[in-house]
């Protein structure tokens, strides 16, 4: 995950644009890969993940407070893109010249959401690399959250349990590995056990020192991009 926090949504409403038009998103992305290598101290990649991140009570909050800046660039980015999509839709014309003209507009509302997310990244004092490794390591942490909340693992399992005790034995005795795998799933789902894997324990207990703030984000990032929140 080398991109910044979220932007795989904005890229997921360009993708009709990419299937009309593939020949012509060579050249923006030629462009950027030229201007990473012409540009000073940016010859490794920003997210090697390889080494332990270690993430501090200060960078968290500067990424919190990153993450709020940038999101009125990702709602105006996602109003940008529908409304291109929507005129085009309408517009006369050939499907090539209209595929080519959003594909136009798009990039110029990707490359001003870049600008703006880059001088809020300086603002707080991060680096790219810690704007990449925080987010996905808030990434992983919240959309598990989030999921766990959507689903509603608990009340699942309390469900079987009544369920169980009104069983006879043997039936009972049947629902027991469905119940044993469904409690599983909770404590790893509530322990993020597969984070903390990846990312440290240290690093997911600071995260969820801020998870009310960080789901926020998140769900105002739904909103943003015709998502559900919870």
């Amino acid at each position: 995950m080398r991109k910044v926090l979220w932007v795989v949504f904005a890229a997921g409403l360009l993708s009709g644009c990419k299937k009309e038009e593939p020949a012509a998103t060579a050249g923006p992305r030629q462009e950027a890969e030229a201007a990473s290598e012409e540009a000073p101290g940016t010859g490794a990649d920003p997210f090697d993940d390889s080494k332990p991140y270690v993430l501090t009570r200060e960078k968290l909050d500067a990424y919190v407070s990153y993450q709020r800046t940038v999101q009125s660039a990702y709602a105006a980015v996602a109003r940008e893109l529908q409304a291109a999509r929507a005129r085009f839709q309408e517009a006369p014309g050939a499907p090539s010249a209209q595929g080519k003209g959003r594909l136009s507009e798009s990039m110029k509302a990707i490359e001003s959401k870049a600008e703006l997310e880059d001088k809020a990244r300086r603002d707080v004092g991060l680096s790219e690399q810690d704007v990449n490794r925080i987010g996905s390591l808030v990434m992983d942490v919240i959309t598990q959250r989030h999921m766990a909340a959507m689903l509603d693992l608990s009340g699942e399992l309390q469900k079987l349990e009544q369920m169980q005790a009104r069983l006879k034995p043997e039936q009972a005795a049947e629902l027991a590995p469905q119940i044993d795998a469904m409690r599983l799933r909770l404590q790893e789902t509530e322990k993020l056990a597969s984070v903390r894997k990846v990312h440290g324990d240290a690093n997911v207990d600071l995260v969820l020192t801020r998870e009310q703030d960080l789901m926020n984000n998140y769900q105002d990032m739904l909103r943003s991009f015709g998502g559900r929140a919870q």
